[in-house]
């Protein structure tokens, strides 16, 4: 009997069955691949540092002679094991164009290099080694090549001074160092021949020389140490330890926690429509339950029966979610890390385990849920499942008060008579809506201006001129930056355009706190005022040995306000006091902001910024926009921005933030979709008599079609609107750890109110309608002699 009454319900319920089978699908198929993913990003981003050989502790140097001089402090240095020195070539963007002259993208400075002489390993898309380049190839790193819409075998033009050649694109190479989007240098891969061609060049040969090196030290208490050491060599554009390398991929481990939160998010939802498919079976099974109860059968036989159809279907979905999951997985891990190195082939336990997981949990809760079992009796069977009469009004709307449509009326007086009937949308379209805004307030912050102060100053327009900010980084680079500026401003004052120009600077130098030497980036304004900065705690800086320093320059070395800090710069130390707080994405928040005065020698230059411009006569935004492009074309250079532009421009996340966004729109249509159908067919046949009762009343197909979309539409709205509410709060709760992460402690978050109470929820509600309507034309089938029937 128990397998002709489970035979029975998975026939009669193919519908519900399917759609409950999934969700167990997808829950398992994300859990699976969710967990995977995160182990491999967090584990394998180490995995990937090691297999690429980048040690504990990596400099980049600039100048002819840095070699020796790195290789002096290397050589001597106790704490070091072994360290490795690969030579470089610097260039600019502007130095590559396609075949038909066109000038191509890159971000920041170009780095140009031959595999023989690398001594970091580089990977394809396959994931093999690059051992060998022939002589008019290259490979190119990053996201050049899907930036500028390149495909292997493109060829590309590169001029830098006299030298101009031609190279054949072999693919896209991983680099472990520069790869990351928050690096985002683009690095290309000769053959020797290549680089001894741009050698040939004197300016090229005594200028743009440059090293890389990667130190593996004996410990992690040596890290300090040469942080110190390093600091004091001149050239030294970047150095930081090996936990700075690896932060730099925190976009790739949002991704992949996102979707481990997104798994967590469909295994609710699942839950949530579980416990409506066992409430609804066993309120519609009041016949079989109460037979079963007057024959002698136990709660606990009638209890498993269910729970072998819900076992049957949990171990069919997660099989199958199982096996769907491997593919998913690498396509996951394929866009997440397409410039790392990651597999989850090691994994394969894991995802085998969540599956197993998902299957306990249902199983679990599905018991738990058929408790219900135990308030049926065997007068149910006869009272057609009623077990009493009920002594309260049913709503407080009367038909006669209503002045809307007839469905209209019965929509809403269904919703308000048993809401808790309808907890399973509110609910389900509550977390997926909650989700996708949260993203999408997220991405829109990333889209803003909103980080402006966490880079520099608010100006007007900035712009990029890698040519003349790496001709600056010299002993004398200050004084060519003053003529660079008095010569760019009579050049925007003669084009109708008076403006002031400054630009951020930064410098390594050794800080010495508490009986311990860091080297830690300092940044220093040119024509900027330390009161043009804000600053989140203390006072503004009034002399040159008072600083800024951000949280995370705190939690490194542990200096607080009102300390002192010893700070060598070059020429002179001076010791300086702790006089405020403020927050930078700059060198993911590791940096200190100087005093105008403090005495910075160009000699220890790490980095000039983009150039910034202030209109003297303060234009509107649609007038900043015209001289935007005004200035593009008097300096035919493409990267000058207003604000927005250069956060993004700066931070590079945007728009892997935007695809979350999508993606998780797209899985919250098909979750509504699911649902809807499931809900309207549920609907469909516990209401059957009802409608046929009203087709003999005269009620037409659309009135009573109207009546069931209507009741989705309510509860819908209802859930939308609490989701777009909630997701202020729900921003800040989970947006604030993600940016801590980059050095914004405190953000100030844009929501745009048409996205969030409009846009997005317009779409759930429209989707919402479709679906449900869709699925309500199953009206037509049911006639008026359908009214006493009850199976």
């Amino acid at each position: 009997m128990f397998f002709r009454i489970l035979k029975k319900d998975l026939k009669r319920k193919k519908v519900m069955n399917a759609i409950l089978l999934c969700f167990i699908l997808l829950a398992t198929m994300f859990v699976a691949s969710g967990i995977s993913n995160v182990v491999s990003v967090m584990n394998g981003t180490d995995s990937y540092l090691d297999k690429a050989g980048i040690g504990d502790y990596v400099v980049i140097s600039m100048g002819a002679d840095s070699k020796a001089n790195i290789n002096e402090i290397l050589h001597e240095m106790e704490p070091i094991r072994d360290y490795r020195i690969e030579p470089v070539v610097f260039g600019e963007k502007s130095n590559l164009k396609d075949m038909h002259g066109e000038k191509l993208e890159a971000k920041n400075s170009v780095i140009y290099q031959s595999i023989e002489d690398s001594r970091l390993k580089f990977f394809d898309k396959e994931n093999k080694q690059i051992t060998q380049i022939k002589p008019g190839h290259a490979y190119a790193t990053g996201d050049f090549m899907e930036k500028n819409h390149l495909q292997p075998g493109d060829k590309i033009r590169i001029t830098h001074n006299s030298i101009s050649f031609m190279v054949t694109l072999d693919g896209m190479a991983k680099d472990a160092l520069l790869g990351s989007s928050m690096m985002g240098n683009s690095r290309f891969l000769f053959h020797r021949e290549e680089i001894e061609k741009l050698l040939s060049d004197e300016t090229i040969y005594n200028g743009y020389q440059g090293q890389i090196s990667y130190i593996d030290l004996k410990d992690e208490a040596g890290v300090s140490e040469i942080a110190s050491v390093i600091s004091q060599a001149p050239g030294i554009m970047f150095s930081g330890a090996r936990s700075l390398i690896k932060m730099c991929y925190v976009m790739d481990m949002i991704v992949a926690f996102t979707m481990l939160i997104l798994s967590i998010c469909l295994i609710i939802v699942s839950f949530v429509v579980l416990k409506f498919s066992i409430m609804f079976t066993i309120f519609e099974e009041f016949r079989e339950i109460g037979v079963m109860k007057a024959i002698g059968i136990r709660n606990f036989k009638i209890r498993s029966l269910y729970l072998t159809k819900y076992l049957m279907l949990a171990v069919i979905g997660a099989f199958v979610g199982f096996f769907v999951s491997i593919p998913f997985s690498d396509l996951l891990l394929r866009s997440v890390s397409s410039n790392m190195v990651l597999e989850a082939d090691n994994h394969f336990l894991l995802s085998v385990l969540g599956a197993i997981l998902v299957v306990i949990v249902i199983l679990l809760y599905a018991f738990r849920c058929t408790k219900l079992v135990k308030k049926s009796s065997p007068i149910d069977a006869i009272r057609s499942g009623q077990t009493g009469e009920r002594y309260k009004k049913k709503s407080p709307f009367r038909l006669v008060k209503s002045h809307g449509s007839t469905g209209f009326f019965m929509a809403v007086n269904d919703v308000f008579s048993a809401p808790k009937r309808y907890m399973t949308i509110i609910t389900t379209f509550f977390l997926c809506t909650l989700f996708v805004l949260v993203f999408v307030n997220v991405s829109s912050t990333m889209r803003s201006d909103t980080f402006i102060t966490t880079f520099g100053t608010r100006s007007d327009l900035y712009y990029t001129d890698l040519t003349e900010a790496m001709s600056c980084m010299n002993p004398d680079g200050r004084k060519q930056i003053e003529e660079y500026f008095a010569k760019t401003e009579a050049l925007f004052k003669k084009n109708g355009m008076p403006a002031k120009l400054c630009v951020e600077t930064q410098y390594k130098y050794k800080v010495h706190f508490d009986g311990k030497d860091y080297s830690i980036s300092c940044q220093q304004g040119i024509h900027t005022k330390a009161s043009a900065y804000e600053y989140i705690n203390g006072v503004v800086p009034q002399n040159k040995n008072e600083i800024a320093i951000t949280p995370m320059v705190s939690k490194l070395t542990g200096a607080k306000l009102g300390d002192t800090v010893t700070i060598d710069f070059g020429k002179e130390t001076l010791d300086c006091v702790v006089v405020a707080y403020f927050q930078s994405m700059n060198q993911l928040g590791e940096v200190i902001r100087l005093h105008e005065d403090a005495p910075t020698d160009f000699t220890y230059i790490a980095n000039v910024m983009s150039y910034q411009i202030d209109f003297d006569d303060h234009p509107s935004a649609k007038e900043i926009e015209i001289r935007k492009e005004k200035i593009k074309k008097l300096f035919d250079n493409e990267k000058v921005m207003n604000a927005t532009e250069y956060c993004d421009d700066c931070m590079g996340a945007a728009s892997t933030m935007e695809s979350v966004q999508y993606l998780l729109l797209g899985i919250t249509l098909i979750v509504v979709l699911l649902v809807c159908i499931l809900m309207e067919r549920s609907f469909l046949a516990d209401e059957k008599s009802q409608i046929a009762v009203l087709k003999a009343m005269g009620f037409g197909n659309r009135r009573v079609m109207e009546w069931h979309m209507i009741r989705f539409g309510i509860v819908t709205l209802v859930a939308v609107l609490l989701a777009a509410i909630c997701s202020i709060p729900a921003t800040y709760l989970i947006g604030n750890p993600i940016f801590g992460m980059m050095g914004a402690g405190k953000v100030a978050y844009v929501i745009r109110p048409w996205k969030i109470f409009f846009l997005y929820p317009g779409i759930i509600f429209l989707m919402t309608l479709l679906a449900s309507g869709m699925t309500a034309l199953q009206i037509r089938t049911i006639k008026s002699n359908d009214t006493t029937n009850i199976e």
